[in-house]
């Protein structure tokens, strides 16, 4: 295994066998604060906060979702992965901690509050996934909606064998060759240049170590895509734990409505919707205001 570039790496065997990987780092003494990286993506996401956590007083923790690098794949849903991230915190001897979710692990935050809310003292969702085909408007030529309706319908293999389809197209062009840079202008191939204005020297270097990882196969891609695209296996009404929504008003991949809904749901959330802000503004250009909210 690759030890990342700041930080440290864990391997976990779960009570069930699996194995999950894991990444620690900021101040090893702070308050804990477990992230759940975008889509796709893994526990390397979470490198970028590394100094920020540092200088904040946080202890950072992260973890490979089923499917992701090395750690074991599961069949799709978003509470055994809340329930996942509570055999992470008990394996770093954490009591209580806050939960950051950003982008694609949105969801798999506030599965973790859900899956033991007394152990949960704040809930952060960053330009968060929402279920997006109840929240977004149909639109000519989606190939993801017929998908999971398949799955919806009890064919989850054969969603699964769609969206693998589509990862290899989309991902194809990753290989183990690749500069750091080529790996960036694939990642980002479609995004513009002032979207990304966050992403600097180091960040860059983190990032393309994390996209190696996360895509050595693309089960935890396809996994995400089926857990919070179909019907969640979450009670959002039960959750009494505080949570910060935070969503770019600029954003085209997470638009406010998925804050606007899960505002709505939520018994206590607050959502704040930035002006200017893009996707990846929300968290990366100001991880230590994020992480400040949630520990305060």
């Amino acid at each position: 295994m690759t030890p990342p570039l700041v930080g440290e790496d864990r391997e976990l065997m779960l009570s069930d066998g699996r194995t999950v990987v894991c990444w620690e780092g900021g101040d090893p003494a702070g308050s804990p604060v477990l992230f759940h990286s975008g889509t796709p993506s893994g526990r390397l996401q979470a490198t970028l906060g590394h100094e920020a956590a540092l200088s904040s007083g946080v202890r950072l923790l992260s973890f490979n979702r089923p499917g992701y690098g090395r750690s074991s794949s599961l069949p799709p849903g978003l509470a055994q992965v809340g329930r996942d991230g509570l055999d992470v915190l008990d394996a770093y001897d954490v009591a209580r901690c806050a939960v950051l979710g950003v982008s694609g692990g949105g969801p798999y935050a506030l599965a973790t509050g859900l899956a033991d809310q007394s152990r949960v003292t704040a809930i952060g969702v960053a330009a968060g996934v929402g279920p997006w085909t109840l929240i977004d408007d149909p639109e000519p030529g989606d190939w993801e909606r017929p998908l999971l309706g398949r799955a919806e319908g009890g064919d989850v293999a054969g969603a699964q064998a769609g969206f693998a389809a589509r990862a290899a197209e989309e991902f194809g062009w990753l290989s183990p060759d690749l500069t750091d840079d080529e790996v960036l202008a694939g990642f980002f191939a479609d995004v513009p240049a002032e979207a990304i204005a966050w992403l600097d020297d180091t960040s860059r270097l983190r990032w393309a170590a994390d996209t190696r990882d996360a895509l050595a196969t693309y089960d935890g891609y396809v996994r995400d895509n089926l857990s919070w695209g179909t019907t969640w296996d979450l009670d959002l009404g039960r959750l009494e734990v505080p949570c910060h929504l935070w969503y770019g008003a600029e954003d085209g991949m997470v638009p406010p409505t998925h804050g606007v809904w899960l505002r709505d749901r939520l018994p206590d959330a607050r959502l704040e919707i930035r002006p200017g802000e893009g996707h990846g503004d929300v968290v990366f250009a100001r991880f230590a205001d994020v992480l400040a909210a949630l520990t305060s």
